[in-house]
C-alpha cells in the first residue's frame, strides 16, 4: 500500500523547514522527473501557467533546451509566482522558444500534428471551479493533439478531490511531485491521470512523508491475497457456508452464488421462498430457509424493494447478528435499514459486516440512514467525504463504495480509514459484475475472513480479474467469475 495525502504543499513546507531544501532545489528534482518522462521524445511542447506548477514547466524548457531537442513553450498564462518568474527568466535566458496566450490559437493549428510529446503544466494542488474560455479552448486543442501527454503533479481541471472541469487535461502519465494525491483517485480522475508516477524532490520518498497523517491508502496488486488453502486435512464445511438470498431476480442471484462457490466457499445455498422451483445449477443448493451451518449472507442481489421482500431476511440477521453478512442493491431501499445498522454496530462492535452500493444505492442509503439527500451526481463528487461520513455513523461496517476507484472506508482505532482501489477495469461496466463482487465478499466472509479482509480483497480480485478479459465490451459475470480462478 502507499500513502495519499490531501494536500502535499504541507508535506513541501516540512521537507523545506526539516530538511533544508529549497524551493528552487524541489523545482530542479521536479524538472528532473519530468524530462525522463520525455526523453525519448522529440519535438516538446510545454503549456505553463502562473504558478510553481508553471515554473516546473520553465525548468523543463531549460533543461531540454539545453539537451539540444526541439521545444515550444507556450505561455497559458503569464508567469506570477516569484519561483515561476525565475526559472521563465533562466528558460529566456537559454533561447527557449516561446508562444504567448493570445497567439495559442493559431500556433496550435499551424504546428499541431508536428508534436512528439505535449507537457501540461498550467494548473497543480488548489485549482477548483471551470477554466476561462480561453483555456477550455486550449485545453480542448490540446487534447487532440495525437502526441504522448504528461501531466505535471495534477492534470490541469482536477480540484483537490479529483473533480474536473470542463475539457480537463486527459494525460497518458501524470508525474505528481512528492506524493501521492487525493485528486488523483477520484472516479474522474481516472480518464485524466493515465499512469501515475510519484517523483522524488531531493530526500528519500519516507522522508518526505513523514510526520504528516495520510488521508488514505493506495491499494496495490501486491495486496492482494487469495483464499488458497494450506491444510489438507479439510473437507467442505472447513471453508463455511454461503448462503445467498434470492429474490425477484434470480439471475442476479445465481451470479453472487456462483462467484462464491468459485472463490472459496466450501458450500453455496440458494435462499427463496420459492427454492423448488429455481432453475439452479447442480453445483449450488437450494432451501426456503437459511441453513442450520450459515456461515455468511449475501442479501439484496435481486431481492425486489417491497418490505415483505426483506423482513424475514432481517429478521433472521438480527437474532443472529454473529453471523457475518454482505449487504447489496435492494437491501438499502428497505425503511428498516438504518435500525438494522444501528443494531449492528452499537457501540463500535464489529459486526463483520461489508456493504456494497453504487453511487445511486448509496444515495439511497445515506437518506435513509438520515444522513442527507443528495443525487447520484452529488455522491459522486463527494464519494470520499460521504464515505467517511457514513462509517463515522455506523462505526462497525465496512463501506465499500463502487465506482471507477473503488473507495473502502471503515472505523480503525477510532478513525475513519479509505482505502482506494483504482485497478478495475472499463470492461466491468455490464450488468451483473457487481453480482459477482458480492459473491467474492460473501465467499470469504463465510471462510473467516474479516470484513475489511474480504472487501479488500474481494475488491482486488474482482478489479485485477477485469483485466485478463480479451475484449473490453464483450465480459460476461460468467467470464468475470472464471477470470477470478486464473489469478
Amino acid at each position: 500500500m502507499q500513502k495519499i495525502f490531501f494536500d502535499s504543499r504541507i508535506l513541501d513546507k516540512a521537507a523545506r523547514e526539516n530538511f533544508g531544501l529549497t524551493e528552487d532545489i524541489m523545482m530542479e528534482n521536479a524538472a528532473m522527473a519530468l524530462e525522463k518522462e520525455v526523453a525519448a521524445e522529440e519535438n516538446v511542447l510545454i503549456a505553463t501557467g502562473s504558478g510553481n506548477n508553471g515554473g516546473d514547466g520553465w525548468a523543463l524548457a531549460r533543461r531540454i533546451c539545453a539537451a539540444g531537442k526541439k521545444l515550444t513553450v507556450l505561455e497559458a498564462l503569464e508567469a506570477k509566482s516569484e519561483a515561476c518568474l525565475l526559472q521563465k527568466e533562466r528558460a529566456l535566458k537559454c533561447g527557449v522558444n516561446v508562444v504567448n496566450a493570445r497567439d495559442a490559437e493559431n500556433f496550435l493549428n499551424e504546428n499541431g500534428n508536428g508534436f512528439g510529446c505535449v507537457v501540461d503544466c498550467v494548473f497543480g494542488s488548489g485549482f477548483h471551479g471551470e477554466f476561462a474560455d480561453e483555456i477550455k479552448c486550449l485545453m480542448k486543442k490540446l487534447n487532440a493533439l495525437e502526441c504522448k501527454k504528461i501531466a505535471c503533479d495534477i492534470p490541469s481541471g482536477l480540484d483537490s478531490y479529483g473533480n474536473a472541469a470542463e475539457d480537463f487535461f486527459m494525460a497518458d502519465t501524470t508525474v505528481t511531485m512528492g506524493a501521492l494525491k487525493l485528486a488523483l483517485f477520484s472516479s474522474t480522475a481516472k480518464d485524466a491521470c493515465g499512469k501515475i508516477v510519484v517523483a522524488g524532490l531531493g530526500i528519500d520518498r519516507e522522508l518526505f512523508e513523514s510526520g504528516t497523517e495520510e488521508i488514505a491508502m493506495l491499494l496495490e496488486e501486491r495486496d492482494l491475497s487469495l483464499p488458497h488453502r494450506k491444510k489438507q486435512n479439510v473437507n467442505k464445511g472447513t471453508f463455511g457456508h454461503t448462503a445467498i438470498v434470492a429474490g425477484e431476480k434470480t439471475g442476479v442471484a445465481l451470479i453472487a452464488a456462483n462467484a462464491a462457490l468459485r472463490f472459496g466457499s466450501g458450500l453455496v445455498t440458494l435462499v427463496a421462498k420459492d427454492a423448488d422451483k429455481r432453475n439452479i445449477s447442480c453445483e449450488l443448493m437450494a432451501a426456503e430457509d437459511f441453513p442450520a451451518n450459515t456461515s455468511a449472507v449475501g442479501l439484496g442481489m435481486g431481492l425486489g424493494r417491497k418490505d415483505e421482500d426483506s423482513a424475514a431476511y432481517l429478521d433472521f440477521l438480527e437474532k443472529n447478528e454473529d453471523i457475518p453478512c454482505l449487504l447489496d442493491a435492494d437491501i438499502f431501499y428497505s425503511p428498516r435499514i438504518k435500525s438494522f445498522l444501528e443494531k449492528r454496530t452499537a457501540c463500535g462492535k464489529n459486526a463483520s459486516l461489508v456493504l456494497t452500493p453504487h453511487p445511486k444505492e448509496f444515495s439511497v442509503l445515506l437518506e435513509n440512514c438520515g444522513l442527507g439527500k443528495y443525487s447520484t451526481a452529488e455522491v459522486c463528487a463527494n464519494a470520499f467525504e460521504l464515505a467517511k461520513k457514513f462509517c463515522a455513523c455506523f462505526p462497525g461496517a465496512v463501506l465499500l463504495l463502487k465506482g471507477a476507484v473503488v473507495l473502502i472506508a471503515l472505523t480503525e482505532n477510532g478513525r475513519v480509514c479509505v482505502y482506494a482501489n483504482p485497478h478495475g477495469s472499463n470492461a466491468l461496466a455490464k450488468g451483473g459484475s457487481g453480482d459477482v463482487l458480492s459473491g467474492l465478499v460473501a465467499s470469504l466472509l463465510a471462510q473467516g475472513w474479516s470484513a475489511k479482509e474480504s472487501a479488500v480483497n474481494a475488491s482486488l480480485a474482482h478489479a485485477l480479474a477485469s483485466h485478463l478479459a480479451k475484449c473490453d465490451y464483450a465480459l460476461t459475470p460468467l467470464e468475470l467469475i472464471q477470470h477470478v480462478c486464473e489469478l
